[in-house]
């Protein structure tokens, strides 16, 4: 943990889906769902490459894996409209997070930067009131190019004016890890979408919020 505590550490990066929001196994649930509708069947390898992209990266994932005969725009919409009314039914944040929170909006800028789309983090924030949070959020179509490409990170700093060893970044990902590490920033991964062994990339890897909370007080005592 030296590393970190050599950073004069300004902000915080979340991901959301699965860091912020407990959403990964909703997602999970929606798109095996809409898949067995048409009998598209994914592999261990897919489900794990999928966790962090978006959603046109999981199309192009559908329709490379399958014959699939619908066009593209209406199985889109239906797959809208399956993930919308799970997570109205169940999405909450992650276990900690609130806490951690009400701390960490004290002493640094909060960023969101995730994969996902501004139409689906518009209905997210109208179950959780998720933007009023942050003070940067970065979605889908702030970038070109998407995570594992730094830029959705690079963006984000860039926005708020840092530099990126001032910026830790928390993923759960493989996708998440490699774009946050490419940007140049201290990421720190968090268990529960994936298992630890895919985590390993990352610079330290938590259990939960609650250790994130000691990480960084500890950051502010050096």
């Amino acid at each position: 943990m030296n590393k970190l505590f050599n950073q004069n550490i300004k902000a915080i990066l979340f991901d959301m889906d699965g860091v912020v929001i407990d959403s990964e196994k909703l997602y999970y649930q929606s798109e095996k769902k809409l898949l067995s509708q048409y009998d598209v069947v994914f592999d261990d390898s897919d489900w794990l490459n999928i966790r962090g992209c978006t959603e046109k990266q999981f199309y192009n994932l559908v329709y490379s894996k399958s014959n699939i005969n619908i066009p593209r725009n209406i199985l889109i919409s239906q797959g809208r409209k399956i993930i919308k009314k799970i997570l109205t039914k169940k999405l909450q944040y992650m276990n900690g997070f609130s806490e951690i929170y009400s701390i960490f909006k004290q002493k640094y800028k909060l960023a969101l930067v995730t994969s996902t789309g501004p139409k689906l983090v518009n209905h997210i924030d109208k179950l959780l009131s998720i933007r009023k949070k942050f003070d940067l959020i970065i979605t889908a179509s702030d970038t070109n190019l998407h995570k594992p490409n730094p830029d959705p990170y690079l963006i984000a700093m860039n926005r708020l004016n840092l530099k990126s060893n001032e910026c830790i970044i928390i993923e759960d990902s493989i996708h998440g890890i490699k774009a946050g590490k490419a940007a140049g920033s201290y990421v720190i991964a968090i268990e529960g979408s994936i298992e630890k062994k895919f985590l390993m990339d990352a610079d330290y890897i938590i259990t939960s919020f609650y250790d994130l909370k000691d990480i960084l007080i500890d950051i502010n005592k050096h």
